[in-house]
């Protein structure tokens, strides 16, 4: 379809000259010859690049997308791309689960029901490495579907653009979000006594003492510091190995299949990340959920604690939090050379579909800078750079200290292939966690968690280092 455009014009002047009626009589010689007609190129929209929106005009393509605030956002203002273009949308929304069992099936059955669908960092091998999505770096090169110069490719930070590229060394999605972990802390609280938000992990420590002595003092009633603690993949796993990034060190190597539990490093975080919670957690959190979290931070029930960038509003809603206006967010303490996992979703092509080149204009529609300043206000986590400073965009958001900590992350904090996004990854999350879980009940220490650890991954075919 990229060539359709260019095919029509050569064959219609073809045409034109066939058809053109013969003279009846020799022109004079003094007539100049009859200038050869030129086609025009289609003009741009006014402030949509130099191509031809209406290429497409009159083709429908279907886009799958998890149901998520975001994706209420995208979907309201779908009817916009189809006044821009002519190309009709068919947006269907799922719970996570049910989109990524649907989009599997369909891109890899060759049914293409679905042209487009956004894509989680954490599925972006399953869906690549077996050829499901189409590289996009093709369309994105073609000027007769891309203005460089007006979509601005550049704009996306180096590692949050390379989450995009699969392990095949293929463009297979364009991230529209960009996530990690902030550090929220009370800002009142932190005045009243003199802190500031910890940049590294010992600082962490430092700040999270000298929060409890205040109050066992009676200065302040809030525990200083709590995590995830509920064994389980997406629950304490996730933070725990967050933390492990932090510090800079691989827990498993899922491409060489080696646990690294017993190994100084391994132990190091696992004593870290359950020495603070023991100490400094409140009575009754061992098996915290990030909504048990997300409730007690709101509540004044803690002082500090990590959390996704996405969730700032959670805390800002004057009618649902007690500590809206009262938050400060900086990025997450770190050890030199740490960073904290990325994630992101992005939009991705089946590689099936009928309609490459309209599924193209809708991907590059909805990555563009043009829409996310308009939407980036109302999900607060665009993965284009030049968005954080736009006027709507900064009035949205809770502080310009927000703002700044998110530019940290994108452009410095982040790592771009952590080992969450390997699809082993769950196991050995399931194992380690349910491992620190026994380390807070007092069940193990440190070195026989660590041990036991091993000894399970070992079993499911891991080897040592």
């Amino acid at each position: 379809m990229k060539y359709k455009l260019i095919y029509i014009i050569v064959i219609a002047t073809m045409v034109l000259s066939a058809c053109a009626p013969q003279a009846t009589q020799a022109p004079q010689a003094t007539e100049a010859p009859p200038a050869e007609e030129v086609a025009e190129a289609p003009a741009g929209v006014e402030g949509w690049g130099n191509i031809d929106w209406k290429q497409f005009e009159g083709e429908e393509i279907s886009v799958l997308m998890t149901s998520m605030p975001v994706a209420e956002v995208y979907k309201a203002h779908v009817v916009e791309f189809e006044e821009l273009t002519g190309i009709k949308v068919n947006m269907e929304l799922l719970n996570d689960v049910d989109r990524r069992k649907k989009q599997i099936v369909d891109f890899s059955s060759g049914m293409a029901e679905y042209d487009v669908g956004n894509i989680g960092f954490s599925n972006r091998e399953e869906f690549a490495v077996p050829g499901y999505l189409e590289p996009l770096t093709t369309y994105l090169e073609d000027p007769a579907l891309t203005d460089p110069d007006w979509y601005n490719f550049a704009d996306y930070p180096k590692d949050v653009i390379a989450s995009g590229y699969a392990s095949t060394g293929d463009l297979v999605y364009i991230p529209f979000t960009a996530e990690y972990f902030l550090l929220w802390y009370r800002k009142d609280i932190f005045e009243q006594l003199g802190l500031k938000a910890p940049a590294t992990l010992d600082e962490l420590e430092t700040t999270a003492k000298a929060l409890d002595d205040a109050r066992k003092a009676g200065s302040i009633t809030e525990y200083a510091w709590v995590e995830r603690q509920m064994p389980g993949a997406s629950e304490s796993g996730w933070n725990l190995f967050c933390t492990a990034n932090r510090f800079g060190v691989d827990l498993v190597d899922f491409a060489s299949m080696t646990s690294y539990m017993t190994t100084d490093g391994a132990k190091e975080v696992l004593d870290y990340y359950t020495r603070l919670l023991k100490a400094y957690g409140p009575p009754g959190s061992l098996n915290w959920t990030w909504g048990d979290i997300a409730n007690a931070f709101k509540t004044k029930q803690v002082a500090m604690t990590t959390a996704g960038n996405a969730s700032y509003a959670y805390l800002e809603d004057p009618n649902e939090s007690q500590v809206a206006g009262l938050v400060g967010y900086a990025p997450p303490p770190m050890a030199p050379g740490g960073k904290d996992p990325l994630w992101v979703w992005g939009w991705g092509m089946n590689k099936n579909s009928d309609n490459k080149g309209a599924s193209w204009l809708f991907i590059e529609w909805a990555t563009s800078t043009n829409l996310m300043q308009v939407i980036a206000p109302e999900y607060g986590c665009p993965a284009r750079q030049s968005v954080y400073s736009t006027p709507a965009y900064v009035a949205a958001m809770p502080s310009q200290e927000f703002i700044d900590a998110q530019l940290y992350m994108m452009t410095k904090g982040i790592n771009p292939a952590p080992q969450l996004i390997h699809e082993r990854w769950g196991e050995a999350a399931d194992i380690v966690s349910r491992e620190m879980s026994n380390i807070l009940a007092g069940i193990k220490d440190v070195d026989q968690a660590a041990a036991d650890a091993q000894a399970e991954l070992e079993k499911l075919g891991y080897k040592a280092p």
